[in-house]
């Protein structure tokens, strides 16, 4: 009886071994995120992953779903990899979802927009950096911790953060400076020529969790559709830390062959503003990106402003620089209808009435 006992327990726990190697593994875990936000009409931009800071375990994966009009890529590059200065020519090239990323090749999405989705998978344990290559002030952190450690979070808590980060950021640009933009006066307007009329060309404030930065803009012409008389002048600035815009005359639907430069015809006053002479609702005018200077770092050359040593038109000395106002005068009456032609299908854009 007792060897029969032995056998028949033995018979057990084989059975009970064998079905412990028949068990399927372990699912991983599927998590959620977003990547920016945006008021009604679209003239409020959160430029944010949200959240920008999540905890998962090795073999997890994340799906990002973009809520924005405003173009985002989601990338991972690899430590020490330069960034690229092309977003359209991705890290180089683009991933397709789902992707996975363990740190030894870099992984981004093309530019993408309100209700595009992507999915990346981690296999390995560590804390790994992404950004949008569109916006660079815009970042955040996965940490990959390996199955034996607890994970701090749940979706329901990265639900309520990212709801909770997405209002802050929407309701959380300045508005005593909108108030004043809005009256015609910003504060910071030069008024270098007489009865010069001013817009402010957007406004945006840096944010920043120990996951990274977020950045609220007003993608909008505050003050935009103005009226002036025959021989005044407009000066637009931008105020937004961040976002660049472009100041777009005569173009209609197009858009200038470069957006990034200034066309010939502008040229370069004495404070090292931009200046067109503007004589009739069709001439092709162009601002180029107008946007504060990158910040400088130790070891790296100064990022200049425009040099006003040589005050004619010169597009690769703008090109090296970021100047941040551009003023137009108008030498005929007139409707000028103007844009952001990296926003204006999200509705920045302006009128100029000239009386005589």
């Amino acid at each position: 009886m007792r060897n029969a006992h032995i056998r028949f327990s033995a018979f057990f726990v084989g059975l009970f071994a064998l079905a412990l190697f028949a068990l399927p593994p372990a699912a991983h875990a599927q998590w959620r995120a977003s990547i920016g936000a945006q008021s009604k009409d679209m003239g409020k931009q959160a430029l944010a992953f949200l959240p920008n800071e999540i905890w998962i375990h090795a073999g997890d994966s994340i799906t990002w779903t973009f809520q924005s009009d405003e173009i985002h890529t989601l990338t991972f590059l690899t430590v020490g990899q330069p960034l690229p200065f092309n977003f359209a020519a991705g890290c180089p090239g683009f991933a397709s979802s789902p992707a996975v990323f363990d740190g030894s090749a870099c992984v981004t999405t093309p530019p993408m927009v309100k209700g595009q989705a992507f999915t990346v998978s981690f296999p390995k344990a560590g804390s790994f950096k992404f950004e949008c290559l569109v916006h660079l002030v815009m970042s955040g952190t996965v940490h990959v911790l390996d199955m034996s450690q607890p994970l701090p979070h749940s979706q329901k808590f990265y639900d309520a953060q990212a709801a909770k980060q997405r209002t802050a950021l929407l309701t959380d640009i300045d508005q005593k400076m909108k108030m004043d933009a809005s009256s015609g006066d910003d504060g910071m307007s030069v008024n270098v020529f007489p009865r010069t009329a001013h817009v402010t060309a957007g406004v945006g404030e840096i944010n920043a969790t120990p996951g990274g930065y977020q950045t609220a803009s007003e993608v909008r012409f505050i003050n935009g559709n103005l009226t002036i008389h025959v021989g005044e002048t407009v000066e637009w600035s931008n105020h937004d830390p961040l976002e660049p815009h472009t100041i777009t005359f005569g173009f209609g639907d197009t858009d200038p062959a470069d957006t990034f430069d200034p066309t010939p015809n502008v040229t370069i006053d004495a404070d090292g503003a931009l200046h067109a002479i503007i004589t009739l609702p069709t001439d092709k005018v162009s601002s180029g990106f107008l946007e504060p200077p990158l910040e400088d770092e130790p070891g790296i050359p100064q990022n200049p402003i425009v040099n006003p040593d040589n005050p004619a038109t010169n597009v690769s000395n703008v090109a090296l620089s970021n100047p941040t106002r551009f003023r137009a005068t108008f030498t005929h009456a007139g409707v000028y209808n103007y844009k952001c032609v990296l926003h204006d299908n999200i509705g920045m854009v302006g009128k100029v009435i000239v009386e005589p």
